[in-house]
């Protein structure tokens, strides 16, 4: 390999990494769709335009890309983190407009799992003259996870949070909720919403903490999100806050009256049943239903019981554990039955003076 090689081999994989720094924009934004961005790079190496794909029905990152180009592409190259697609959806193939665009080269860094798609967009640029190359990236992988779960499974990737103190407790003994974590995981735990396609509650969430559940990064800029709630016995409450504050409710439920449902559905709820297990309302349905809506990231933020039925179960793909540095003696406990799932893998880290311990599990 000469040294000519090798450093464009650091270049492409620069610009894929600038592109993945455009993906990150829009993550949490554009399900059923994934998270695109893209770059083009001319002959001197100049980022002479970026794009990303702003949510489903919009242009995808290649052609918002090609669109925001102020000089003619002479000799470009395309950087983007998925492979293009050559399908007709809501939008045209993003083949079409590199092929008429006048880019000679294309590198992607990661090959689309969707089927209709997968390596056939390669073949398509190839025939019609257009260099293309797939370059493979740990942190364009990673980023692509959750898309290629949904693909392969049509759930959700579940990623569940608990916080406790150094005593395994989550809140006062009489259930009153308890500040347990500092402002840098407030802050961890607002960016982890933002980037999921969706947050899933319980109701006894819902009565004990009135969460808002929303974005809540910057001052005076709120992003709402959608949340699913599990209410075995459709308790919901009307002064609820989350009314206002999620972009979408969806409760789920097991039998109920009419006069309920009607009740809720006339807060612009949508009410879903579900089967109810021993321990509770059936969650692989419940799944089910989320991964149909294209929901490929879910956030789950709830109390001990439905983090522990989520691992247990086999249905968490990652949970996230904060530890506060700090005792409560009497109090709840974060673990109210053993946790029987083993993970795959663990790992540590320090976030203001709390540490949060990250688990990773296989899932079917």
């Amino acid at each position: 390999m000469t040294l000519t090689t090798i450093l464009s081999k650091e270049q492409d994989v620069f610009f894929l990494h600038k592109a993945l720094e455009v993906a990150k924009l829009r993550r949490g934004f554009c399900s059923p769709n994934p998270s695109v961005g893209a770059i083009i790079v001319g002959s001197n190496n100049k980022i002479l335009a970026d794009g990303y794909h702003f949510e489903a029905g919009k242009e995808h990152a290649e052609v918002d890309a090609i669109q925001k180009l102020k000089q003619p592409i002479a000799d470009a190259t395309l950087y983007v983190t998925l492979e293009p697609c050559c399908h007709t959806g809501k939008t045209p193939p993003c083949t079409d407009a590199i092929m008429q665009s006048g880019i000679k080269r294309v590198v992607y860094g990661y090959v689309d799992p969707n089927p209709i798609v997968t390596n056939k967009s390669a073949t398509l640029l190839q025939n019609a003259g257009i260099d293309c190359e797939y370059l493979t990236i740990p942190a364009i992988d990673n980023f692509y996870t959750s898309y290629t779960h949904w693909q392969r499974t049509k759930r959700p990737f579940v990623t569940a949070k608990l916080a406790m103190t150094l005593d395994a407790k989550i809140a006062e003994a009489n259930g009153t909720p308890v500040a347990i974590t500092g402002e840098e995981l407030r802050l961890y735990t607002h960016e982890q919403r933002k980037a999921s396609d969706a947050i899933l509650t319980t109701i006894n969430t819902i009565l004990a903490d009135d969460p808002q559940l929303n974005v809540r990064i910057a001052p005076n800029d709120t992003v709402k999100k959608p949340v699913y709630i599990l209410d075995t016995h459709l308790r919901f409450p009307l002064n609820a806050q989350i009314i206002e504050t999620a972009s979408k409710l969806t409760v789920f439920h097991g039998p109920s009256t009419p006069s309920k449902i009607k009740y809720l559905t006339n807060l612009n709820i949508n009410c879903i049943q579900v089967p109810v297990t021993a321990d509770g309302l059936d969650l692989n349905k419940v799944l089910e239903h989320i991964g149909d809506l294209g929901v490929h990231d879910l956030w789950v933020e709830a109390g001990a019981k439905c983090f522990t039925n989520f691992i247990n179960q086999g249905l968490a793909n990652k949970a996230l554990i904060y530890i506060a540095l700090k005792t409560l003696g009497s109090g709840l406990p974060a673990f109210p039955v053993p946790i029987t799932n083993n993970f795959h893998t663990i790992s540590w880290q320090q976030i203001g003076k709390d540490g949060v311990c990250e688990l990773k599990y296989v899932t079917n």
